[in-house]
């Protein structure tokens, strides 16, 4: 696959429908559902299509999406990516790892790989969502230098999210 992204130990790539394993088990793991949610992506099928709306049609119709963060040697490590959410008035960075990956930099480096190139995708305000218990998401954020703005409800479960955000 051609990298969009290089860091020294990762690639960050388009997704396609060869993903899809992989997606259903990332979107399935105790800790995506505890602390982003429940997305009901419980086929292969689900999870193509996932793809198709969330990852490629992002990408076409707004410019930016999620990535698939990959080590050199191919291995998926999980996703990173800049979303539009209808409930935050500008895009926010989201990232997840597969089980395994965490606690290794991965996040925070395939992240300032994508920071450095926002303005590319016309971003020049971003913020940042994760759940109140998500302190591990939350320090990676603080560390990219993001700031804490306070708490929201944004989803329909009715929970609310520490809202972070990021200013040139």
């Amino acid at each position: 696959m051609n990298a969009v992204f290089k860091t020294n130990r990762l690639l960050l790539r388009h997704a396609n429908e060869l993903d899809a394993a992989m997606l259903l088990k990332l979107v399935n793991q105790a800790s995506f559902i505890e602390h982003i949610g429940d997305k009901a992506i419980y086929t292969l099928d689900d999870a193509k299509s996932y793809i198709n709306q969330s990852f490629i049609a992002s990408h076409v119709l707004q410019g930016f999406g999620p990535y698939i963060i990959t080590l050199h040697n191919a291995v998926v490590v999980g996703v990173v990516g800049f979303y539009k959410r209808a409930a935050l008035l500008q895009p926010d960075l989201g990232f997840a790892l597969v089980s395994g990956f965490e606690k290794k930099g991965y996040v925070f480096e395939a992240a300032s790989a994508l920071l450095q190139h926002k303005h590319e995708f016309g971003i020049t305000k971003l913020c940042a969502i994760t759940s109140p218990d998500n302190r591990a998401s939350q320090n990676v954020l603080l560390k990219l230098g993001f700031k804490i703005e306070g708490k929201a409800v944004i989803n329909d479960d009715k929970t609310a999210v520490i809202i972070l955000s990021l200013n040139d």
